[in-house]
């Protein structure tokens, strides 16, 4: 019995070992030679079948033998990038036999096809030709979408689609741009330390392409984004070694160096990726928004396609699928993104013509603005050129599939095993498609778009629509960036140089950014002695480019020139020519409102606006106007009852004067909450003052710095604040109800105006202000109403300490009006030296030292024709000191300029102008004007004062508004 069992197992085995025997001679041997002669005998060629490896060896021999040999500019670059294949095409038969030819990958025939119509049927078909069963081993590097079919594709394509609808990609674009602008930065490091130099943009594009996808992939997990690079970049250089041999079944189990460390990588790249998917789902399940990253997206994809089939988890994807698409989304995204972006240097650095062409369109689209989606695809040429590079240097090289049956294809009959192998540079390199100047760079092939270009033929196809989705933005974004940051500069300055204007030469990113803040940092270092100029010392860069380069000159804020404007003619065409010279756009943190709009939305806002600051109006503010002074001269006559004639730093004491009036003549009854706007609004200043130091990055805003957090925190409160302050209002509007403070209050006449416009318009919401607009136009009163006040009354102050007899005219006048009884409004109205003075004050030292505008379309401005983007410099204070213009006393101070009127002391030129002119002049410097009169004439009334010996003259600017920066010191007497 036992001799027969072991008879069996023998028999068995014997039988087996000839059945897995038959097997490997079948795959290695028979199965390969019946499939040659199928093959042969349909007017196929190739190289005979060699056992095992057929051409594998011939295959890596010729890749190394061409990666040795350098070619040049202008050769065919087939025969190095694909030496094997093009030596097929060659090799095989006349003209159309090399593109009816096989090779062998191991035992299995590949069938070259380059036939645009079989290409055609091969990717249409893609449910008879599939995807060939990968190599085990390779996929440690990717197995997501890419790699699926049927079912199972469907399901996973329709999970993956909404990551990359537009309007999500539009929400990346910050993220793009924050990784373009970090390597553009490293450029300008490189250039600013040796000028011109030599640089490999390899290295770096790639570390541009894996930081785009790390960002916009995992967004706030970027980091670990770029360790899941560095990772996969080793994994694929271990798969590309793999992918050279034959492989044999069971390989991938045996322990040799290499498939130890493939699957070490797939363990941390698992494990990495299981941790950001727990952090990101656990969000979701918060309901927290974080819908611009690609994760974030296709975790909310998922979760919506189970919940929409009852909860179902097989209907969406697993964890380890996700996983599986997020590496998908590294290796689609970043290896030919990379690619793309530096054969698209090189082409254009070997073409500046085409280089020319796609700055030009760039600045025509976008000009100095942000761009947008809707600019990006007006980009006709940047478009041909793209494509164009993508048909000379296609990032996939081969495309292969296989059939499981016996398959027709045209008029070839396959056998089942089959390969069909697509070389798509091939394609794309074939003369017979493309014409003979099929090796030249001519993008103008796209000008009508592919389908003309391939007359409608399947012979375009560099990549999958994913790759071309993120390549094609990301290049579109650093053609935009690199024009931003020099091309379009460079053009600017030949433009400006041309027409007389001198400057200095431009340097990228930061212009004379640097040089301004060094001199900046200088001038506030030093202090004024009582003969100087105040110019070179607030405006310290201006003054040094006038000197420099004269008048008619420009500066750079970064990649933005600034022309001086100084002449009093073009002035007044600046400022009157409103809709033509426009405001440059603001963050929105500090203000808005009003001083922010364009168009007839400024319209709108102006006519609402405008009877709150009516003169008849200014009259019921002059009681809180009298509170507020009142207030501050009782704590100064404590001070000077303690201890007689005393020393007293007026700045900030001016400053809380100024901003209790703004509260109490907004907010009447609720002043204490104005009070406490005033103080964020003091932080949100210095806050974005700092940032005003530096470049602006587009999208910089959106990043959780300390500061950009603490700004947002400010901004959230003030307009909480506001928001119950309003809601409040308009409730006690709605019933009816009178309160004297508050219909005499700013809050209260602009909702009444706002209520009167809607009502006057059949009640449409839309022809009146939001609640959102009232809130900025609130914060617009508070900045301009206490920054501007405060800063007249302290250089008054200051300049009556050092001007004796004009304090004790203006004393002498105040008395002879009011006595010493309380100051009314049409005894204020009567005062003709305090208006003098403070004129003289305004000229001195205008409370807004300098206005910008900015030029929307080319523009003739006098003998000027300004590009698009270019911004006009109006230094108001350059200007009150040209000695051409106010004569040889210009730094003098002489109330008596002004004893005629404004009009007479310029001469009806627009000279004087420190609120501004034109159509846009301040709204509220009546206001301005009337609160610093009140105050005068109460310290006049009370007290005497000189400046104190310790007092420093130092003006400085903090954003353009005109400060004291080491207080106002003077000696306090009691009358």
């Amino acid at each position: 019995m036992d001799v027969t069992i072991s008879s069996v197992s023998v028999s068995v085995a014997i039988v087996a070992c000839l059945v897995w025997a038959w097997r490997v001679v079948n795959w290695v041997w028979v199965r390969p030679r019946k499939v040659e002669k199928c093959l042969r005998n349909q007017g196929l060629t190739g190289n005979p079948y060699r056992l095992l490896y057929g051409d594998t060896k011939e295959l890596g021999m010729m890749a190394k033998e061409a990666q040795c040999k350098p070619i040049n500019l202008s050769d065919d670059i087939l025969p190095r990038v694909l030496p094997f294949h093009h030596h097929m095409v060659k090799t095989y038969g006349p003209k159309n036999a090399g593109k009816k030819s096989f090779s062998w990958n191991g035992p299995v025939a590949r069938v070259t096809v380059m036939d645009p119509e079989l290409i055609k049927e091969i990717l249409v078909n893609n449910d008879v030709f599939k995807k060939p069963t990968p190599n085990p081993l390779a996929n440690y590097l990717v197995c997501g979408l890419p790699s699926y079919e049927d079912e199972k594709w469907a399901k996973h394509r329709k999970i993956v689609a909404p990551a990359f609808y537009i309007e999500k990609l539009k929400n990346m674009f910050p993220a793009m741009y924050l990784s373009c602008s970090e390597m553009v930065s490293k450029w300008e490091m490189l250039v600013s330390e040796k000028g011109l130099c030599e640089l490999n943009v390899q290295p770096y594009l790639e570390s541009l392409t894996s930081d785009v996808i790390s960002r916009t992939a995992f967004g706030s997990s970027y980091q670990e984004g770029r360790k899941i690079f560095q990772l996969q970049k080793e994994q694929a250089e271990l798969t590309r070694q793999v992918l050279q041999s034959v492989y044999v079944p069971g390989w991938r189990y045996l322990p040799t160096k290499r498939n130890k460390r493939l699957k070490e990588i797939n363990d941390e790249l698992r494990s990495i990726l299981s941790g950001i998917i727990r952090k990101r789902e656990m969000s979701l399940n918060l309901g927290e928004s974080e819908d611009s990253d690609l994760l974030f997206l296709l975790l909310k994809s998922n979760r919506q396609e189970i919940q929409e089939h009852g909860n179902k988890k097989d209907k969406g994807m697993s964890i380890a699928e996700v996983i599986e698409e997020c590496k998908t989304f590294y290796f689609a995204g970043q290896e030919s993104t990379s690619d793309l972006l530096v054969w698209t240097m090189v082409l254009l650095s070997m073409h500046p013509n085409w280089q020319v062409l796609a700055r030009e369109e760039v600045s025509q689209v976008f000009g100095n603005h942000k761009p947008d989606y809707d600019g990006l695809n007006r980009l006709k040429i940047v478009t041909m050129i793209l494509y164009e590079v993508l048909r000379l240097y296609s990032p996939g090289l081969l495309l292969t599939r296989t059939i499981f049956k016996e398959t027709k294809l045209g008029e070839l009959t396959l056998p089942a095993g089959v390969h069909l192998l697509v070389p798509v540079l091939l394609v794309h390199h074939d003369h017979e498609i493309w014409g003979e100047d099929v090796k030249e760079f001519k993008p103008e092939r796209f000008a009508e778009g592919v389908a003309k270009a391939t007359m409608n033929r399947l012979s375009f196809f560099p990549f999958t629509a994913i790759s071309v989705v993120l390549a094609s933005i990301v290049v579109t974004w650093t053609v935009r960036l690199v024009n931003w940051v020099w091309l379009r500069p460079k053009k600017l300055e030949k433009c400006l140089r041309e027409q007389g204007l001198n400057g200095n030469p431009y340097r990228i990113l930061h212009g004379d950014m640097e040089e301004y803040s060094t001199l900046t940092r200088q001038a506030k270092s030093q202090v004024i002695k009582g003969s100087d100029d105040v110019v070179p010392h607030v405006l310290p860069h201006l003054h040094h480019i006038i000197t420099k380069y004269g008048k008619n000159s420009f500066i750079w804020l970064g990649p933005t020139p600034r022309v001086n404007i100084i002449d009093p003619h073009l002035i007044r065409d600046v400022l009157f020519k409103y809709n033509v010279y426009q405001k440059p756009p603001t963050s929105g943190f500090l203000i808005g409102g009003l001083v922010s709009h364009e168009g007839e939305k400024w319209s709108k806002h102006r006519k609402i606006i405008n009877p709150a600051f009516v003169i008849e109006k200014l009259k019921y503010m002059l009681p809180a106007m009298y509170l507020s002074c009142r207030d501050i001269i009782s704590k100064w006559e404590m001070l000077v009852t303690a201890k007689g004639p005393c020393e007293v730093d007026v700045w900030p004491y001016l400053q809380n004067l100024t901003a209790d009036v703004i509260s109490r003549t907004a907010f009447g009854s609720s002043y204490e909450e104005g009070r406490r706007i005033f103080q964020l609004q003091d932080e949100q200043t210095k806050l974005v003052f700092q940032a005003l130091q530096s470049n602006y990055l587009p999208g910089w805003r959106l990043f959780p710095t300390k500061r950009n957090k603490r700004m947002k925190e400010i901004k959230k409160e003030v307009h909480g604040i506001l928001s119950d302050m309003i809601s409040r209002r308009e409730k006690d509007m709605k019933a009816g109800k009178c309160e004297s403070d508050r219909d005499n209050d700013l809050l209260g006449m602009l909702l009444e105006s706002n209520f009167r416009e809607i009502q006057e318009h059949g009640n449409k919401k839309d022809t009146g202000i939001t609640s959102a607009d009232v809130i900025e136009e609130c914060k617009l009163f508070y900045f301009a109403g206490h920054e501007t006040t405060s800063s007249l009354l302290v250089w008054t102050t200051v300049m009556l300490g050092k001007h004796q007899n004009w304090q004790a005219r203006a004393r002498e006048e105040i008395s002879q009006v009011f006595g010493k009884n309380k100051p009314d409004f049409d005894g204020l109205s009567q005062l003709k030296i305090v208006p003098m003075i403070l004129y003289e004050v305004l000229r001195l030292y205008p409370p807004a030292a300098t206005l910008t505008r900015v030029t929307c379309k080319e523009t003739k401005l006098g003998g000027l024709s300004l590009p698009p983007g270019v911004q006009l410099f109006l230094p108001i204070i350059a200007v009150h000191y040209d000695k051409e213009i106010w004569g040889d006393d210009a730094k003098e101070f002489k109330p008596e300029r002004f004893s005629e009127g404004v009009a007479k002391a310029t001469k009806s030129q627009v000279s004087f102008f420190p609120f501004g002119g034109g159509p846009r002049i301040c709204i509220a410097q009546n206001f301005a004007i009337t609160e610093a009169k009140m105050a005068i004439a109460m310290i006049l009334q009370c007290f005497s004062f000189e400046l104190s010996p310790s007092y420093e003259h130092a003006p400085f600017t903090v954003i353009s508004l005109l400060q004291p920066l080491h207080g106002a010191k003077i000696i306090l007497h009691r009358i």
